[in-house]
C-alpha cells in the first residue's frame, strides 16, 4: 500500500472516529435534556400507562401517589391503583321551557371511580373499575340517571392473541369525536358496555371490531346488561399524520323494545350506520368533517336518514391569550312525511351530544340544523374560557325536538316556524395542579318559533360548577 493511501484510511478512520463520538454525545445531551415523565390522566383511564416508573428516578417527576402505580408483583407483573372524585352542583330554571314544575331546582351531584388495572408482561391485564354516584337535593327526580350506591362499572379482561387483543367482559367505548359512540363523562353516571372488543393496531391503522350489549342502572341491585339491545361495530382508523387522518365505520343496532318512531308506528328496530371521519391541523388551523347514513327497518318503516357535520378553527397561537375562533355546523335528518312508510329521523345511537350542541342538553344529534360559533381564550398556562352560541333549526316542522339523551321534548304534528332557539354557553377551567380541575358554566336558552307553538316557551337557564379530582 502506498503512502497516500495509508493517510487517506487513517484520515478516514479519524472522521469516522469523531462522527460516532458526536453522534453519541449528542444522544446523551437530547437524553439529558428530555423532560421528567409526569402522570398523564385520559378518559378512558384503561389507556393510562406508568411503565415510565421502572426508569431512573430523575426521569420522572415525583408525585404523590407513584406508590400506588406500577406496582412491581414478582417479575412478571405490575398493579396499578386509581381513582376520581367529582363535586358539581348545579341550578336549573325552566330546563323544559317553562312545562314542568317547580320551575327552578338546585342540586348537588357526586361520583366517585376507583380502580386496579393488573398488568402482565405478555400483554395479559385485568381491569376492575368500582363506581359511586349520589345526588342530593334534587326536586325533580331522575335518580335513575343519576345515583348508584355502589357498582361495577368496568370489569375486563385482555388476552393477546398474535397481533390482536381481545377484550373481554364491562368496558367502556369512545370512538371519533364522540358523536356517535361516548362514555358520556359529563353524566353522573357514565355509559359502559358487556361484550367482546377485539383489537389490531397496525402500522398505519388501528381497527377494531365489537358486539356488546349497552349496561343499564340499577340503583337497589347489580347493574346487567340490557336484553334486548345489541350493538355490533367495525371501527377502522388511519392514523395518517398531523395533517389528515381519518376514521371509517360501520356500526349495527338491534334494538328488540316496542318504540314509537317518527311516524307513530310502534315495534323493534335494526339501525346499521355507514360512516367516515376526516380531520387534521395544518398550521393554527384544524378542520374536521364527518358524515353517516342509515338505513334498515323500525316498526314496519324502512329508515332513510343521515347526518353530516363540517367545521374548524383557527389559533392565534403568537398573539395574546392565545384566542382561537371556530365555526362548526352540525345537521341530522328528521322525518318529513308520518305517512310515508319511511323513517327518517337519525339515530344518534350512544353520543355525548353535550360538546355539540350547548349544556342545558336540549338538543340531540336528530331532526336538527346547528351552528356553532367559539371564542376560546387563554388568559393563562392554568386558565381557558370559552364562549359558544348556538343557533337551531328543525329539519322538518312535522317531527320533533330531541334532547341530548334522545327523547322527545316537543312533538309537532302541524307545519310552522322550524326555529328552535338560540344558545348562549359561558365557560371557564382552571387547572389547579397536575390531579385538581375547578369548572364554572352558565348557559341561557332563548326559544324559537318551534317551541313557542308546541308548547310553554319561557327562557331556560343553567349554572354549575365542578371540582374534579383524579389520580
Amino acid at each position: 500500500m502506498e503512502k497516500s493511501d495509508l493517510l487517506s484510511l487513517k484520515r478516514n478512520l479519524i472522521l469516522t472516529g469523531l462522527l460516532v463520538v458526536t453522534i453519541t454525545a449528542t444522544s446523551q445531551l437530547q437524553a439529558q435534556q428530555a423532560p421528567p415523565k409526569e402522570p398523564t390522566y385520559h378518559n378512558l383511564r384503561y389507556e393510562e400507562d406508568f411503565s415510565y416508573l421502572d426508569g431512573p428516578e430523575d426521569s420522572y417527576i415525583q408525585d404523590i401517589w407513584n406508590p400506588i402505580k406500577w406496582i412491581a408483583i414478582g417479575d412478571d407483573w405490575h398493579l396499578t391503583v386509581g381513582g376520581q372524585a367529582r363535586l358539581r352542583f348545579e341550578s336549573e330554571t325552566d330546563k323544559d321551557f317553562g312545562a314542568s314544575s317547580p320551575s327552578h331546582d338546585a342540586f348537588l351531584l357526586q361520583r366517585y371511580f376507583i380502580h386496579t388495572d393488573f398488568r402482565h408482561v405478555s400483554g395479559m391485564r385485568f381491569f376492575i373499575q368500582g363506581k359511586f354516584a349520589y345526588s342530593n337535593d334534587r326536586d325533580k327526580g331522575g335518580e335513575d340517571t343519576l345515583e348508584n350506591y355502589a357498582d361495577f362499572h368496568q370489569a375486563f379482561m385482555d388476552i393477546p392473541l398474535g397481533e390482536t387483543v381481545w377484550r373481554l367482559g364491562r368496558q367502556e367505548l369512545q370512538y371519533g369525536n364522540q358523536r356517535l359512540i361516548s362514555p358520556l363523562d359529563w353524566g353522573n353516571l357514565r355509559r359502559s358496555f358487556d361484550g367482546v372488543k377485539v383489537s389490531a393496531d397496525l402500522s398505519d391503522w388501528r381497527i377494531d371490531a365489537f358486539a356488546v350489549r349497552p349496561v343499564v342502572n340499577d340503583i337497589k341491585d347489580l347493574d346487567s346488561w340490557d336484553q334486548d339491545r345489541d350493538f355490533y361495530g367495525l371501527y377502522a382508523m388511519w392514523k395518517g399524520s398531523q395533517e389528515l387522518a381519518a376514521d371509517y365505520y360501520f356500526l349495527v343496532l338491534k334494538d328488540d323494545r316496542d318504540t314509537t318512531n317518527s311516524n307513530g308506528q310502534t315495534g323493534r328496530q335494526t339501525v346499521y350506520t355507514l360512516g367516515s371521519r376526516l380531520y387534521g391541523k395544518q398550521g393554527n388551523w384544524d378542520y374536521e368533517t364527518e358524515f353517516g347514513t342509515q338505513f334498515g327497518t323500525y316498526a314496519g318503516d324502512r329508515i332513510r336518514a343521515w347526518m353530516a357535520t363540517a367545521g374548524g378553527g383557527y389559533t392565534f397561537a403568537e398573539a395574546n391569550m392565545q384566542p382561537k375562533i371556530g365555526l362548526f355546523y352540525d345537521y341530522a335528518s328528521g322525518d318529513s312525511d308520518p305517512t310515508d312508510g319511511t323513517h327518517g329521523t337519525f339515530n344518534q345511537l350512544f353520543p355525548l351530544g353535550h360538546a355539540y350542541f350547548g349544556y342545558l342538553d336540549r338538543v340531540g344529534r336528530q331532526n336538527i340544523h346547528a351552528i356553532k360559533t367559539q371564542l376560546k381564550i387563554k388568559p393563562s398556562k392554568k386558565l381557558t374560557a370559552w364562549a359558544d352560541f348556538h343557533t337551531f333549526y328543525a329539519d322538518k316542522d312535522k317531527d320533533a325536538l330531541y334532547g341530548a339523551n334522545g327523547k322527545k321534548l316537543r312533538t309537532s304534528t302541524t307545519s310552522g316556524s322550524n326555529e328552535v332557539g338560540h344558545e348562549l354557553d359561558l365557560t371557564a377551567k382552571y387547572i389547579i395542579n397536575r390531579h385538581t380541575s375547578a369548572l364554572v358554566g352558565w348557559a341561557h336558552f332563548w326559544p324559537g318559533g318551534f317551541i313557542e307553538r308546541t308548547g310553554p316557551s319561557e327562557d331556560a337557564d343553567l349554572f354549575y360548577a365542578q371540582v374534579e379530582y383524579t389520580f
